[in-house]
């Protein structure tokens, strides 16, 4: 009991010199990462004349998300897009759960020439999807051209090595648990 009465005057001394509202979201910081309850109460601290509420919204969503373990959760289907010579991939994506809003992806798309040789893409992009939800996606391929993807298909067979073919997938998730 002495131990809890010591840190409740050392919460409140701390108070007094910094300042409730540092305080408060330190508290909020370790209490709610990773969930969209840390996120609400980081925008309402963070109200700001000089910024857009997307660029809080972006803020607090970047330091409050946290990597989910299943990517087989955020599916979709998309493929290559073409805007002159710079080279994207886009489509939509699925949230398929129901208790996590899907805030960050890396997409992995590989290009397999006529020998079999892979060459691999990373691409990543914030995003909101809903639980449930869907949600249309584009992402810039760094380093590619379009004739890597000209004359390819995308890989069928599992089965068989993949020649001349495309494959994409989601590398990695992050979300907020709602």
């Amino acid at each position: 009991m002495k131990n809890y009465v010591i840190g409740g005057l050392i919460c409140l001394l701390a108070s007094l010199a910094i300042g409730i509202k540092p305080v408060q979201k330190m508290i909020n910081e370790a209490m709610n990462h990773g969930t969209l309850k840390g996120v609400e109460t980081c925008i309402s601290y963070s109200n700001s004349e000089l910024l857009s509420v997307d660029s809080v919204k972006a803020t607090c969503v970047r330091a409050f998300q946290k990597q989910l373990y299943s990517d087989a959760n955020t599916t979709g289907s998309a493929g290559p897009r073409y805007n002159q010579e710079i080279v994207s991939w886009g489509g939509y994506l699925e949230n398929k759960v129901v208790d996590y809003v899907t805030t960050w992806v890396r997409i992995s798309v590989s290009v397999y020439n006529e020998e079999g040789a892979k060459q691999e893409y990373l691409a990543e992009t914030p995003i909101w999807i809903d639980p449930l939800g869907k949600k249309s996606f584009e992402v810039k391929l760094p380093d590619v051209g379009r004739k890597q993807f000209e004359n390819n298909e995308f890989c069928g067979n599992v089965n068989s090595a993949p020649i001349s073919c495309i494959t994409w997938g989601v590398e990695e998730v992050m979300g907020l648990s709602i």
